[in-house]
């Protein structure tokens, strides 16, 4: 993405036995809908070059999300560089693919074609060829994720194998499959259920990627619109559109949108994932969803109240919180900082929120960051109470960051994208070590599983 230098043209997909039978429960990210990357895997290897590896699987150039593992299966997304079918042709959109956990052997694919036609200024997506970039989400026998196309899609978790499940029946022209001796569908097609369109459905302008992971919840989809700036990066043309809707998970109508107007006070995009937490505080118990902004705040918001009529309820936000420091959005004599940008790339000033924010024990822990592509630069880490949005510490030993930290043990983890691998203390956010990866962390996060990170 840009001119900084990718080190995955030919990553693969590799499975340690422990890993697999332990993970197999694990239906989103984290496994929880906290987003907190702690898993209860055992017997893990200290020496990964001396683990076993089962197998290989090439993925696509780009690889911004992480797979999903449920029932044997592994559900992933990536771009369609090696996808190969019959009929279908390379237009650096993405694909979903589920692979047989134990052998690596591909079950089924879909398709999801990069949309650029009719894609003209102010809209500035898809030009990345980045692919899908959600982390799928299992529900039963049925698969959600963000596409790259800016919708949200619902999908038969057994593909093309047991039928073409409605009311979506139209895969072969969703696919862009052409006329002739592929023009039918196979048991190893993907099978698409529903599909919303957040662009013309809430009239949103995706910014670069559209590149969160929906949230499950109850019979709700809560999903991201990566609304953000136009194609010159000058201005939001739809500072009022939601950053947040919610649909129902078993037909794909709107439901509710967030009241926020989050993208009248955004810098570039945004691209967090929202979370679900329920806060117990003093007796009395309180469920929110929580979202780190692309105005470099942290929102609450209350669950949504449909309507009786089924119009589109507001899901309010409850609080929010900026989780930069005073002195990084204006400077001694009380002037605003410049944000950085790809052309400035200043080292100072205010970030937004880019990974997803995460619960534990009562406190919401949430990294502020930019697009590796506007350089290097001061972050922060935050701690805050989950009920009130009150701020419980700040680190400001790390660097800007689009990772999602892990939490376990009393621990803090956070890799940065200037190298660092940071642990702190949960409760008082003491810094205990940094270890230098020696590599910017983009795409990736901690996890904490056998008492290893």
């Amino acid at each position: 993405m840009g001119s900084h230098r990718i080190i995955s043209p030919i990553l693969g997909l590799f499975v340690l036995v422990s890993l697999v039978q332990a993970e197999t429960i694990r239906t989103q990210w984290g496994g929880l809908p906290n987003s907190n990357m702690t898993v209860p895997a055992e017997n893990l290897p200290t020496d990964l070059e001396s683990a076993t590896l089962l197998w290989e699987a090439q993925l696509g150039p780009h690889q911004y999300t992480l797979p999903t593992i449920h029932d044997g299966v592994i559900y992933v997304g990536t771009g369609d560089a090696r996808y190969e079918r019959l009929g279908a042709r390379k237009t650096g959109g993405g694909v979903l693919m589920a692979l047989d956990a134990m052998t690596g052997k591909t079950i089924w694919e879909f398709l999801t074609p990069r949309k650029m036609e009719g894609i003209k200024p102010p809209y500035h997506y898809n030009q990345w060829k980045c692919g899908v970039c959600s982390g799928p989400i299992v529900d039963g026998n049925r698969i959600y994720i963000v596409g790259g196309r800016g919708e949200v899609l619902c999908l038969d978790r057994h593909g093309q194998a047991n039928g073409n499940d409605g009311p979506f029946v139209d895969e072969l022209d969703y696919m862009e499959i052409a006329d002739g001796p592929g023009r039918a569908l196979a048991p190893t097609d993907g099978d698409l259920i529903w599909v919303y369109d957040m662009v013309a459905g809430v009239d949103v302008v995706p910014h670069d990627v559209c590149g969160s992971t929906p949230l499950l919840l109850n019979d709700w989809i809560i999903a991201c619109t990566s609304n953000g700036q136009d194609d010159i990066h000058d201005i939001v043309p739809k500072p009022q559109a939601p950053t947040l809707i919610v649909l129902d998970k078993r037909t794909g109508r709107l439901v509710a949108t967030d009241d926020a107007r989050i993208g009248e006070r955004m810098f570039h995009g945004h691209w967090s994932s929202p979370v679900y937490a329920r806060i117990e505080k003093d007796g009395v118990s309180r469920d929110r969803i929580f979202f780190g902004g692309g105005d470099g705040y942290l929102y609450a918001f209350d669950l949504p109240t449909p309507t009786q009529d089924g119009t589109v309820a507001p899901m309010k936000a409850r609080w929010s919180v900026d989780c930069n420091p005073p002195h990084y959005r204006v400077d001694s004599e009380g002037k605003p900082r410049e944000y950085s940008n790809h052309r400035t790339r200043i080292l100072t000033g205010p970030s937004e929120v880019i990974g997803s924010p995460v619960f534990y024990e009562g406190r919401i822990y949430v990294a502020i960051g930019q697009s590796p592509l506007h350089g290097e630069g001061q972050g922060c880490l935050s701690c805050f109470d989950a009920a009130t949005g009150d701020v419980l510490w700040r680190s400001t030993d790390v660097a800007r960051s689009t990772s999602t930290v892990s939490a376990g043990d009393g621990l803090v983890f956070l890799a940065d994208w200037s190298g660092g691998l940071h642990c702190f203390d949960a409760i008082t956010g003491k810094r205990y070590w940094k270890h230098d990866m020696e590599a910017g962390t983009w795409a990736a996060s901690t996890m904490i599983a056998d008492g290893k990170v």
